[in-house]
């Protein structure tokens, strides 16, 4: 398991709602606390969907004073923004000065040094005002409530406002969009999820940048939900990542650094499981920068199906736009696998099955199971790609654990 701690700086002015927030969020995963400097440290240990737990730093920062230099001339304050992985700054749905305030932060950013891939997120909050106007102004929690339409425009509105002042802030931050600016309310507990999404997100990115090396090797698996990647890695590499037979566990990419040996040499690489696709449609345009970002750099792509399916026009459509948008090039090295073997031979006779280690390798119910994977779906998918042919197709499975050194051979013979 990775042993590097993300870091989370959050910023804001005077009743923002900094305090709340972090309670809201934390509350019950705050293992640790202590308050240096008027700087407010969180420990904090959380179950982040996909990664099993991940321990990080959360720093609640005194508050800004928009009126002084005072605030970024303490070295306590300029030290933890120049450390932070990921910068929450904590804003009002009813803030009126979003200019002043964008001109002040970007003023103090550039006057330190921000980490490279530093993630930047307006964490908009006391939605209730604009979605309760009533109840939030006699300051009433609503004990039912139902979001309308023309609140929720509104807010829309507000939140594409602050985006477009905080436009330039993308020079700082390569990831920030509309998405980074998230509305939300403590008050009635409202799309904190969200919130927390984006925030994963930048932890998850410090944490793969931190494990990810550009001199190596990258191996990355890619396929969609349920098809078996995140077990193939635990299978083949000794992974302990999360897995489930009913919901997708790879919510954000996980990056491993692996060493092995093969032909008697040391061998070292990244493995790379992205999230699955055709979650959703939602799930996908939230996962399109992911797999845009690793599979360009991947030396080896390891395309993933279960064997009992026959719909493919998911991955047909996934692998056709990486190729067109020059995602997926053909100077890569691509396997072809099919997990679940096992699948292929359950019936009335033999309910779990058949024990796969009892069958010869020319197996009739294997080779047309190679033969119309190859022929019929990917073989048009991959026109034009010469290294990609009926042998890069490897059948096999985790359950029974069968076929996987061939699997695993299929792989180091390719990117050593």
């Amino acid at each position: 398991m990775n042993d590097y701690r993300p870091k989370i700086a959050i910023i804001g002015g005077i009743e923002t709602g900094k305090t709340s927030t972090i309670q809201m969020l934390w509350e019950e995963s705050i293992y640790d606390y202590c308050c240096q400097d008027q700087i407010h440290n969180f420990s904090v240990s959380e179950m982040v969907d996909g990664r099993d737990i991940v321990d990080f730093e959360v720093y609640e920062l005194p508050r800004i004073n928009y009126t002084s230099d005072s605030w970024i001339d303490k070295p306590s304050v300029r030290t933890r923004l120049e450390e932070a992985d990921v910068i929450l700054y904590v804003l009002t749905c009813d803030e009126v000065a979003i200019n002043s305030r964008r001109n002040y932060l970007q003023t103090i950013f550039e006057t330190i040094n921000l980490k490279e891939n530093v993630v930047f997120l307006i964490a908009f909050g006391m939605a209730d005002w604009v979605l309760f106007p009533e109840e939030a102004s006699n300051f009433e929690v609503p004990e039912v409530f139902e979001v309308k339409l023309p609140q929720i425009k509104t807010l829309l509105k507000k939140v594409q406002l602050v985006y477009t002042e905080f436009a330039s802030f993308i020079k700082y931050d390569p990831t920030f969009s509309v998405a980074s600016v998230v509305p939300y309310s403590n008050v009635v507990k409202w799309n904190l999820d969200e919130l927390k999404y984006q925030i994963w997100n930048g932890l998850v990115l410090a944490i793969n940048n931190d494990v990810f090396d550009d001199s190596l090797p990258t191996v990355v698996l890619s396929g969609k939900t349920g098809c078996g990647k995140t077990s193939t890695i635990n299978a083949i590499w000794n992974g302990n990542l999360a897995t489930s037979r009913v919901a997708s566990c790879t919510k954000f990419p996980a990056v491993i650094r692996v060493s092995d040996v093969f032909n008697g040499q040391k061998v070292v690489f990244n493995l790379v499981d992205l999230p699955g696709i055709a979650e959703s449609l939602e799930a996908n345009s939230l996962y399109w920068d992911f797999y845009y970002k690793f599979i360009k750099k991947a030396s080896l792509l390891l395309c993933l199906t279960q064997a009992d399916r026959r719909a493919y026009k998911q991955d047909q459509l996934y692998y056709g736009d990486l190729i067109t948008n020059k995602i997926l090039r053909k100077d890569q090295n691509i396997v072809l696998g099919i997990n679940q073997a096992d699948l292929l031979f359950k019936s009335s006779e033999h309910l779990d099955g058949i024990d796969l280690h009892s069958i010869d390798d020319d197996d009739v119910i294997i080779h047309d199971k190679i033969k119309d994977f190859y022929d019929n779906v990917y073989a048009e998918i991959f026109d034009g790609f010469d290294n990609v042919t009926k042998d890069s197709v490897v059948i096999y499975s985790v359950l029974q654990r069968w076929h996987l050194n061939n699997l695993k051979s299929k792989i180091y013979n390719l990117i050593f």
